[in-house]
């Protein structure tokens, strides 16, 4: 093995120990000794690749990113409409929080980043400027595409869409009742009504669903 995959590595089992750490005990459990024991590393080595417990926690949340835009492009996504799109991009993160413990992990640290008022908080703003140009970028595709109105304001849809899902994530994790299947159909129905075009479209979901799928794939890596 070449040093630079040794590197790649080492780096993606201390992420994943990290991840484990935090879906399992919460983010007390997340010490350099317990996240290089995890790994099978020593405390030594989470602390010179990532020089600090924010810059560990950064190379996580962007770790998370990476996965979800795999799932995304298994789903072939980019075949896709604008509006299609954005359905199956919300499709995919509630399949993806049902199913793998490390989305759930996420908002576990968010959760406890807003209690505390930890300084960590700008890397989460940060992530979810990354989810919002994605949609932004989505927008863009159904407004050329004419899957989706022109003249929505794009800035406060994405935000709109992407709060809901922070809201109903956040939900789910803390109420087990919470019907987080109805809720996002709610969600893509919304979406719908509100930005989408009067031209017919393809309903992606009539299919069985690719999410689902896609999302399975990744929890078997």
């Amino acid at each position: 093995m070449k040093q630079s995959e040794r590197r790649k590595q080492s780096s993606d089992k201390l992420i994943n120990a990290y991840l484990e750490l935090a879906a399992e005990e919460g983010v007390s459990a997340l010490t350099f000794d317990k996240i290089g024991i995890r790994a099978g590393y020593s405390r030594n080595l989470a602390f010179h690749k990532f020089g600090s417990k924010s810059g560990l926690l950064d190379a996580v949340i962007n770790h998370l990113h990476d996965s979800m835009e795999v799932v995304r492009q298994e789903a072939n996504l980019e075949t896709l409409s604008g509006l299609d799109a954005l359905l199956l991009y919300c499709e995919i993160h509630f399949e993806s929080l049902e199913e793998l413990a490390e989305i759930r992990a996420y908002f576990v640290l968010m959760s406890e980043a807003i209690a505390t008022l930890s300084d960590v908080r700008p890397i989460f703003a940060q992530s979810h400027v990354r989810s919002n140009t994605e949609l932004r970028r989505l927008f863009t595709r159904g407004f050329d595409d004419g899957s989706l109105r022109k003249g929505v304001d794009i800035e406060m849809a994405t935000m709109m869409i992407t709060t809901q899902i922070i809201g109903m994530s956040s939900q789910y994790l803390i109420d087990p009742d919470f019907p987080l299947k109805a809720a996002a159909a709610e969600l893509q129905s919304l979406i719908r009504n509100a930005y989408g075009s009067a031209m017919p479209k393809r309903v992606w979901n009539e299919s069985p669903s690719r999410a689902i799928a896609t999302a399975s794939r990744l929890r078997q890596r």
